[in-house]
């Protein structure tokens, strides 16, 4: 197994709080607060950025399973991924999962994703993933856009 990044343009906010996930039988969407590194103020934020509130989702498409568990970003290195690199608020997927069975699907092959959040860490199997277009300034309002799509 290894791990490699992957969505690198993106990274979840180190101060946000647990993200949300809704799912359905297709597909289970993650909300999270994405961090804007452009505001800085280290004077008053003690991870030396401020997170602007945008709330962003991604779409991951025919699932066969998904888990979002307790998890604390101090403790990563006790992670059974941290040997192979596993980072902090980083999407990134594991090669050569032991989550996934690779004898099966192979016309549509599927990835073992994960994101170790601050309090959290969301992981998934699925066939693919979609950032969805749009942020919205609440968890609600997220929530709602996407009620519709499901």
């Amino acid at each position: 197994m290894k791990i490699k990044r992957i969505l690198e343009n993106i990274r979840c906010s180190v101060a946000a709080p647990t993200p949300k996930v809704l799912a359905s039988e297709r597909y289970v969407y993650l909300i999270f607060f994405v961090e804007d590194s452009s505001v800085q103020d280290a004077e008053n934020s003690p991870f030396n950025r401020v997170p602007v509130d945008q709330i962003i989702s991604i779409r991951f498409d025919q699932y066969s399973k998904y888990q979002l568990g307790a998890f604390e970003v101090d403790h990563i290195v006790d992670h059974e991924y941290y040997d192979l690199g596993l980072e902090p608020y980083i999407f990134q997927e594991v090669i050569d999962s032991d989550w996934i069975d690779h004898s099966e699907n192979e016309a549509n092959p599927e990835r073992h994703i994960i994101i170790p959040l601050k309090d959290s860490c969301f992981e998934v199997v699925c066939t693919e993933l979609t950032l969805m277009e749009g942020t919205c300034q609440t968890i609600r309002e997220e929530v709602l856009r996407l009620a519709e799509l499901v």
